[in-house]
């Protein structure tokens, strides 16, 4: 019982672990998008040399380029929080089977053992030699050797 909870967890833990790096990863590289689409937004700005005139070439090669970021950085940004998301149940889902522990889990995980324990009796052959009526008389061969 003890082994089922604690392999549970350790399983629950390790998914948790594994989409919260995920979702850390990917908040990552969306700050590094937003930062530079942000700059990319400040340098629209300035026109370039002493005319006053702007450059109409480099100023549609950069909005083209914010606009490739703008659409990178809605797409992390999407990413990271359904990856959130999924790393805040988790991260419940974990909890709340630790706090189970004293509650329910004797029963439930007990009630499991039980049947995975006669569930592998039968699937290896061991039903005819466990059966209640061979137990008896084995014990009673036994005491009655004694």
């Amino acid at each position: 019982m003890i082994f089922l909870y604690t392999l549970l967890l350790l399983l629950l833990g390790a998914v948790k672990w594994l989409v919260s790096r995920r979702a850390i990863s990917l908040e990552r590289k969306y700050s590094r998008v937003a930062a530079a689409v942000s700059k990319l937004v400040s340098n629209l700005t300035w026109k370039p040399g002493n005319s006053g005139r702007a450059d109409l070439c480099a100023s549609a090669k950069c909005t083209f380029e914010l606009g490739a970021f703008v659409q990178k950085r809605d797409l992390l940004e999407r990413k990271c929080y359904c990856w959130r998301g999924w790393a805040d149940k988790l991260s419940r889902a974990v909890d709340a089977v630790r706090s189970w522990k004293g509650k329910k889990l004797p029963y439930t995980l007990g009630a499991l053992d039980v049947w995975l324990t006669l569930a592998l009796i039968d699937h290896f052959g061991f039903a005819d030699i466990v059966r209640p009526g061979r137990l008896i008389e084995t014990v009673l061969t036994w005491v009655g050797s004694l």
